[in-house]
């Protein structure tokens, strides 16, 4: 990562034009000095991360849909019959648990595990720093959301300027790599 130039001393991360790099922030006069310029993360890399931790919460989902399925066989006219039924509680279980886990390594550690094994993570889009537990919540149901029409909201990072997911776009976020 390199420091960001100030207005007219070569773009906002030292590259010509920018590419990759913030923009200035809002209400003009640039980004100031502190800021550091980031590359934006791919769809790709962010695709790595989230399929980490799906992988995580598979885990967990199978350990809690069998403590919470149960299995009847009965016999009938000769054939045996085996009926599993299970409650929707692992589902508000898993939820809760994912709110939990991805607003606290957001708000603590800027990323998920899935996220810092690939190198990325998630700052605040205007100052480029830790989110705010509201961002992260906000964040958490936009993942919902963006998996609700065929996937499209995480697909959107792959072809917005920003590389925003919805997700983002709704938290006011910004995934960038940490590497």
């Amino acid at each position: 990562m390199s420091e960001v130039t100030p207005p007219g001393e070569g773009g906002y991360g030292g590259a010509e034009g920018g590419a990759g790099a913030f923009p200035p922030a809002a209400g003009g006069g640039g980004v100031p000095p502190a800021v550091v310029a980031a590359e934006l993360a791919g769809f790709w890399v962010r695709f790595a991360g989230l399929f980490i931790d799906v992988l995580i919460f598979f885990v967990v989902q199978l350990i809690l849909g069998a403590l919470f399925t149960t299995t009847t066989t009965e016999v009938v006219g000769g054939v045996t019959i085996t009926v599993r039924t299970g409650s929707s509680l692992p589902t508000v279980i898993i939820i809760l648990l994912e709110l939990a886990y991805f607003s606290w390594f957001w708000t603590t550690r800027g990323a998920s595990l899935g996220q810092q094994l690939v190198g990325i993570r998630v700052v605040d889009s205007v100052t480029f720093g830790p989110l705010k537990p509201s961002q992260a919540v906000v964040r958490y149901i936009g993942y919902l959301i963006s998996g609700i029409p065929l996937l499209l909201g995480y697909l959107w990072a792959a072809w917005d300027p920003k590389k925003q997911g919805w997700m983002d776009k709704l938290a006011g976020t910004q995934v960038v790599r940490s590497r």
